[in-house]
């Protein structure tokens, strides 16, 4: 499994911060286990008295969140659609959506902003058999990778305003022309906004209900984008 990092940046832990529970999520035909933080407010208590002022530092990394579960279901539903793709899941925290992408053949790499997330996230991925997982810190403001992908992917990313148009460029920064962009979204106020930049910045689609959860199926105008 392979991690990069800015080299200004500080080095993320060795091993997760907090106690953990081991849940396993069922997935379609697949089941996967995920080290899920026991104790969300010793997380927060930590996250208070180090970083008080700093909003990077709120742990929505540490709990599985209803939008990513729908997410990762209907793309167990598509099974035919992953193997040899290039899938960049953005804001991944512990990486439900990402695994299963691996899980169905892609090439994947895992992005989060949060400095602590790696450990979280490579640890489940290690656990579930899939270490050629590549995992990246991305701040969407200042965004590094120079590649792009096949599918981009991304669960509830949306809660904050100043978030929707980052998320919107990111988007068409690394959706290959002819990609396609899953992203699901529990109906917060900002998705109406999110969903009128991302058909100005070029993406066409539908969405899915899931419980409460939308799952978007967006395309990005151009050529296919195939298997390389």
């Amino acid at each position: 499994m392979s991690t990069q990092h800015d080299p200004q940046t500080p080095a993320a832990p060795a091993a997760p911060l907090f106690r953990t529970s081991l849940e396993e999520v069922v997935v379609g035909p697949m089941v996967l286990r995920l080290h899920i933080v026991s104790d969300i407010d010793e997380a927060i208590d930590h996250y208070v008295a180090t970083a008080p002022d700093d909003t990077c530092q709120i742990p929505y990394y540490t709990r599985l969140w209803e939008s990513s579960l729908a997410l990762a279901e209907s793309m167990a539903a598509r099974p035919d659609l992953w193997p040899g793709r290039r899938v960049l899941e953005l804001g991944c925290g512990l990486g439900l959506p990402a695994m299963v992408a691996a899980r169905l053949g892609a090439r994947v790499t895992a992005t989060d902003f949060h400095p602590d997330n790696e450990a979280f996230f490579l640890r489940n991925a290690r656990d579930n058999g899939l270490e050629d997982i590549r995992y990246e810190r991305l701040d969407w403001r200042r965004p590094h990778l120079a590649c792009d992908f096949d599918i981009v992917l991304g669960s509830d990313l949306i809660y904050e305003r100043e978030m929707v148009q980052p998320f919107v460029e990111c988007a068409r920064r690394y959706c290959a022309p002819g990609g396609l962009l899953f992203f699901a979204d529990p109906g917060r106020r900002n998705l109406q906004d999110a969903c009128d930049a991302l058909a100005a910045a070029g993406f066409a689609g539908d969405f899915e209900p899931r419980g409460e959860i939308y799952v978007f199926t967006l395309t990005r105008r151009g050529a296919v984008a195939a298997p390389a």
